[in-house]
């Protein structure tokens, strides 16, 4: 495991990457023809969203143990 400002950077950049496959899904949701596209950008962002999810938990806990 890395260290605190590691493992902030990876969340920074998770919360960033999480944002623009949001925006990505939300542009092909409009579209009625690509719905491949659609399942596998979805698929791409909860991925993301879970390692953001993840590396948030590890942040808390960090911040807790160090109070």
């Amino acid at each position: 495991m890395g260290n605190k400002l590691d493992i902030l950077n990876d969340y920074q950049v998770a919360e960033k990457k999480a944002a623009e496959l949001s925006n990505v899904c939300a542009k092909l949701h409009d579209g009625s023809r690509t719905q491949h596209l659609q399942s596998a950008y979805d698929e791409k962002l909860r991925s993301v969203e879970l390692q953001r999810d993840n590396l948030g938990v590890i942040l808390e806990a960090i911040d807790a143990a160090e109070d």
